[in-house]
């Protein structure tokens, strides 16, 4: 089984990695971590000043680091239970729907696993939902892992 885990710096993804942990896998599994940087949207350098351009520019070499970073323990972790060949990851760039959609085909994955954030109501209907995205265009099954709302 190929199980492609899609991460991000929340707590539904720790969640989405926890679950694959926890979880007997056929021996011969393979995982597969992708974590996907989407640049900053420019609308026209013509509207930045070239401070504001740095300043963004910063901001996203930063980011793109802490992904990185994130990726490498996330890595480390799914190699204490799984063998080291077993485990690969990435962090790739663009559009993160697309991304996760593509690298699953790419590399044949039978499965996605991922979190959610679990919004609703505008919050949803403004940010959209990554993980209804992904499931509504993947190639293969998708497991969404929801954190449990507490009232």
């Amino acid at each position: 089984m190929r199980v492609l885990i899609a991460v991000e710096e929340s707590e539904c993804s720790r969640l989405a990695l926890e679950s694959v942990l926890e979880r007997s896998w056929p021996e011969d599994s393979q995982f597969r971590v992708i974590n996907v940087f989407e640049p900053f949207p420019f609308y026209g350098s013509e509207i930045y000043s070239p401070r504001a351009a740095d300043s963004i520019q910063e901001a996203e070499k930063e980011l793109l680091n802490s992904k990185k970073e994130l990726l490498k323990q996330d890595l480390k972790l799914l190699r204490g239970s799984f063998s080291e060949k077993a485990v690969s990851g990435d962090v790739l760039t663009g559009d993160i729907r697309n991304c996760i959609i593509d690298e699953a085909k790419e590399w044949g994955a039978d499965l996605i696993v991922m979190g959610s954030h679990g919004r609703k109501g505008f919050s949803k209907l403004f940010l959209g939902s990554v993980a209804e995205g992904v499931a509504g265009h993947a190639d293969c099954s998708v497991e969404i892992i929801k954190k449990k709302l507490t009232h």
